[in-house]
């Protein structure tokens, strides 16, 4: 969880929106399941994956 928040958090530059999106913001490309979800599923390397391709230029 921590490694997702905090990579979110370089991509936003606010944590109070990182967290917003972990906890809230369904991703669309995983079932719409937000990433805390996916996260407690053991799906933190998809997690990581998708916020580096917003990182590269993809929307989410």
């Amino acid at each position: 969880m921590v490694k997702v928040i905090s990579a979110a958090t370089e991509l936003t530059g606010d944590v109070n929106k990182a967290i917003f999106w972990y906890r809230n913001e369904p991703i669309a490309d995983y079932g719409h399941r937000t990433a805390a979800e996916l996260v407690a599923d053991g799906q933190v390397e998809a997690v990581l994956a998708f916020i580096r391709d917003l990182e590269n230029g993809a929307r989410g």
